[in-house]
């Protein structure tokens, strides 16, 4: 009996959604794309209007033109030995079945394969017909818990 019960339960889960899966796949998706600069690819991960909340203002993309204009900026201020990043740690808090937000540690390489710099970010995603899309992103220092 609880072979049965275990089959069907490993059965049911096989097919069912797994949003943290999702999610996983759409910022592995941005990271390549970020680092293949693919501006294109990256423009189908976001949902419209997106906002950059940097340190002393925020801006928004509020079509595909001006998102791929921050794009090439944010990427032509990198040095030219940049090749690639990887995710160094994702956290993922999902706020309701529509709303996720990722916590994200990166490291950028060289063409050498050898780290430069590292960074963090947060990535607002919501859950869209066609999957999982970026809607606001915040770069980050560090994060201080207020008590």
């Amino acid at each position: 009996m609880f072979k049965r019960i275990y089959l069907v339960m490993l059965f049911f889960s096989l097919f069912m959604p797994n949003p943290k899966n999702d999610i996983l796949a759409v910022m592995d998706s941005y990271n390549k794309s970020f680092g293949d600069a693919n501006y294109s690819k990256i423009i189908k991960l976001f949902d419209l209007p997106a906002s950059f909340n940097l340190e002393d203002k925020t801006i928004t993309a509020s079509s595909k033109f001006k998102l791929k204009l921050i794009y090439k900026k944010i990427r032509g201020d990198l040095p030219d030995y940049y090749s690639y990043s990887k995710w160094k740690e994702v956290k993922i808090k999902l706020i309701d079945s529509n709303i996720a937000i990722v916590d994200a540690d990166f490291i950028r390489h060289k063409k050498d394969g050898s780290a430069f710099d590292s960074g963090s970010a947060q990535y607002h995603l919501r859950l869209e017909e066609n999957g999982w899309k970026i809607f606001s992103l915040t770069p980050y220092k560090t994060i201080v818990v207020l008590d």
